[in-house]
């Protein structure tokens, strides 16, 4: 069980390399895939390359889907450099070991620090082939895991979901990103791949807080531990989807588990075989206490017989043609016993074929459960028969051999308890050639306190220095001083290239803190600036809440004012209702008295005319003349 806030992120993180490499399977999946991020690294002048795996020609054309290409990657930022590889379209899994050389030689000229990939549980071929491809290449590659230990992996969805442990907003960018998206118009015209990326992109986000609209998931590991992780326990992290490949019918294997009374973990180891469906488990019990395992062929010693006894015991006991071994504190991962029949059935003439082993070192909590240490790449080496005759490189969980070989070979001396495994090697060596497969398959666990051999007798002591010398003796024949001075020179070649190494990671290192001291010296400055500017702030909010204050008080007098004018303006209103009325009175008078004077006017009028007429008629002449006569004009 994990918890919710493991299952999905509600942050978005800022993820971001001073080198990004993008590995994309076709012409557009960068675009839809981490559009978003890409324009954001361009956007801040940060040196991008991408690379496209393939010609994208089962879908368009060739040159079309490269223009878009370069059309789309110019419209998410300038700068960016975009590689064409070329490999045919739905056929990269045929084409791996050149893939490998191509991802290889990018990864060291550019050698970048944040590496974008599709997700290994893409249904797609061409997506799944390269994220395999790029995977088992860290694993198997020393000089690249070397150049690029201090690396971010970050792998991204396109046509499958994948249970993200980071989210990145691209808010910002999420309309150039679709815009580069809508550039490849050969495929938007059939799919609308903008209309995907945008309703993904928007689902996204619903986790992150707001103003986060848009958001790309990743899942993101350090190189260091994708080094020791099976390319299936990759895929139960991101999130497996139902198993969709087509295999061919599986070899049947017998694998030959020793257990001494560790019930748990012998279930567990168990367990991790079964994922094998063609697997026969042979479980010889040395000497515990009794024990039931479902479905497995079970042999019990009431009295211990040693290690090397009980293997040649359940190899005696099993009936198929090809062997592996599994100590019950160790584990098989799913693709251990695939990848292993795969190589014996492509180079069956040789003696034995071996994958690379990560050693767990795992301490009991106080739970009680099993907690992790530390784990470690320990065990990658390829075959050359030499160096196993001074020490031993495959560790017994690796290997698959074919039954005969084994018993004809004589199988484990019963005289060793420890290093029965590495004796038996030296002697099968002797008869053919290894095959080495270098990809994690398997894990040896070194379980403190958990009755481990190795464990109770650690390199450097007195017994384990004991063990190699009896195989040393034993063998002395073929020890010889050319095997000794080459095996010296091998190591003195190593340790040089590891010296050198070591300087150029010292030398990083210097400039690494050199960097970090100035950093240090910028963020104390910042921090310095950040103090003053806050006490400036500080003085500046008290100036303001004085002013708010201000304001407030103003603002109330105002509305103190407003309610005053209110309501003398509502007075007013009534006074000037009442001056309306009397007005109208008024004009009424008014309107009489016009209307009378007119009258009188015209009545005046009347009259001045009727005096005019009687001034002009002849009867007033004689009137006026007869008025003169007596003395009165």
């Amino acid at each position: 069980m994990i918890k919710e806030a493991e299952a999905i992120p509600y942050e978005a993180v800022r993820l971001r390399g001073e080198r990004l490499l993008v590995l994309a399977p076709h012409p557009d999946d960068e675009a839809i895939g981490c559009g978003g991020l890409i324009a954001q690294h361009l956007r801040e002048s940060r040196v991008v390359h991408i690379a496209v795996a393939t010609n994208g020609a089962e879908a368009g054309d060739l040159a079309i889907r490269e223009e878009e290409s370069r059309r789309g990657v110019a419209l998410l930022g300038p700068r960016a450099v975009l590689e064409f590889f070329r490999f045919p379209d739905r056929a990269l899994e045929s084409c791996a070991a050149e893939l490998a050389d191509r991802i290889g030689e990018l990864l060291l000229s550019i050698r970048p620090d944040l590496v974008l990939v599709p997700s290994p549980i893409e249904i797609h071929p061409d997506h799944l082939a390269l994220s395999r491809a790029f995977c088992e290449l860290i694993q198997r590659h020393d000089e690249i895991f070397a150049a690029l230990a201090v690396a971010t992996v970050a792998f991204y969805e396109v046509s499958q979901p994948i249970r993200p442990n980071a989210l990145v907003d691209i808010t910002d960018a999420a309309v150039v990103k679709w815009n580069a998206i809508e550039a490849h118009s050969s495929q938007t015209s059939v799919r609308d791949y903008a209309a995907y990326a945008r309703g993904l992109n928007a689902y996204r986000s619903m986790t992150l807080p707001s103003p986060a609209l848009y958001a790309e998931g990743y899942w993101t590991i350090p190189l260091p531990k994708l080094r020791t992780m099976s390319f299936t326990q990759l895929r139960e992290a991101v999130a497996e989807p139902p198993q969709i490949t087509v295999t061919r019918e599986a070899s049947p294997v017998s694998v030959i588990v020793r257990t001494k009374d560790r019930p748990a973990l012998l279930r567990d180891a168990v367990a991790s075989i079964r994922q094998y469906a063609a697997a026969e488990i042979v479980v010889v019990n040395d000497g515990g206490e009794r024990v039931e395992v479902d479905g497995a062929r079970l042999i019990e010693h009431a009295q211990s017989q040693g290690r090397s006894a009980a293997a040649n015991e359940g190899v005696r006991n099993a009936s198929n043609a090809l062997i592996a071994f599994l100590d019950d504190d160790d584990l098989h991962y799913a693709e251990h016993l695939p990848v292993l029949t795969a190589a014996a059935a492509t180079f069956p003439r040789h003696q034995a074929w071996y994958s690379d082993a990560v050693s767990a070192f795992l301490h009991i909590g106080e739970s009680g459960e099993l907690e992790t240490d530390s784990r470690q790449r320990l065990f990658s080496s390829d075959f050359d028969r030499a160096s196993l005759l001074v020490d031993n490189y495959i560790p017994l969980p690796a290997l698959l051999m074919r039954r005969d070989a084994f018993l004809e070979a004589g199988g484990f001396d019963p005289s060793f308890d420890l290093f029965e495994d590495w004796e038996f090697l030296i002697r099968l060596s002797q008869r053919g050639d290894f095959v080495h497969v270098p990809r994690v398959t398997c894990e040896i666990r070194h379980i403190q306190g958990g009755g481990s051999i190795t464990m109770q007798n650690p390199e450097g002591s007195r017994v384990f220095r004991d063990a190699k010398k009896q195989v040393w003796q034993k063998h002395a024949s073929l020890l010889t001083h050319d095997v000794f001075a080459g095996a010296f020179e091998r190591q003195k070649n190593l340790l040089f290239s590891r010296t050198n190494e070591l300087a150029g990671e010292r030398g990083r290192l210097h400039h690494l803190m050199t960097d970090l001291a100035r950093l240090e010296r910028e963020k104390q400055e910042l921090v310095a600036r950040i103090g003053s500017t806050h006490t400036e702030a500080s003085g500046a909010i008290a100036e303001l809440n004085g002013i708010r204050a201000a304001l407030q008080d103003a603002l109330a007098q105002r509305d103190r004012n407003i309610a005053s004018l209110t309501e003398e303006n509502t007075l007013q209103k009534k006074d000037v209702e009442a001056w309306r009325a009397r007005c109208g009175d008024s004009e009424k008078a008014i309107q009489t008295l016009t209307d009378a004077n007119a009258a009188l006017n015209a009545e005046i009028i009347r009259l001045n005319g009727l005096l005019d007429m009687i001034y002009r008629s002849r009867t007033w002449k004689l009137h006026t003349t007869l008025e003169k006569l007596r003395g009165r004009g």
